[in-house]
């Protein structure tokens, strides 16, 4: 693999649903021929995500806001921070309250419940593995924190 830096300001990547994609050489062995691509910078499998485009490439703009579209509707429910924060509210409720939604793959919150009434939850003994892991994973963002609020203090 070789990184290249570009001497010129490049134009900003085109976005896949996972975030910005990266620039690749496509090299044809036994030719000195080779074209650049765009290609999700996640996911190295098409099929996780399909995203391709050459780099000279000329997009129109129904193109363009189609590939906008798609990738709203891509994107998860909930950002990072607002499921840290559900998840702050949820280990606070008590076992009988802690649901967990398998169709959305969700943590539920009280307020949640009416609208995930259709959906299988799982709740009870199934649930306390992921008590478990939940506490398990609590331990490990509190130690986290710990260790950079200590790096960060020199």
């Amino acid at each position: 693999v070789e990184v290249v830096f570009p001497s010129e300001p490049a134009p900003p990547a085109p976005l896949c649903p996972h975030g910005p994609t990266l620039l690749f050489v496509k090299v044809n062995q036994g030719k000195e021929e080779t074209r650049r691509f765009y290609a999700c910078s996640a996911c190295r499998d098409r099929k996780d995500c399909n995203f391709f485009q050459w780099e000279d490439e000329k997009l129109s703009g129904a193109r363009l806001a189609a590939r906008e579209a798609h990738n709203r509707k891509c994107q998860p429910p909930l950002s990072r921070t607002q499921c840290a924060e559900r998840y702050l509210k949820f280990i606070e409720l008590p076992l009988s309250q802690r649901k967990f939604c398998q169709r959305c793959q969700q943590l539920l919150l009280p307020d949640d419940w009416e609208k995930h009434h259709e959906h299988r939850m799982a709740v009870d003994f199934f649930f306390f593995f992921w008590i478990c892991f939940l506490n398990f994973f609590n331990e490990c963002v509190s130690l986290t924190w710990a260790c950079n609020l200590e790096i960060n203090s020199y």
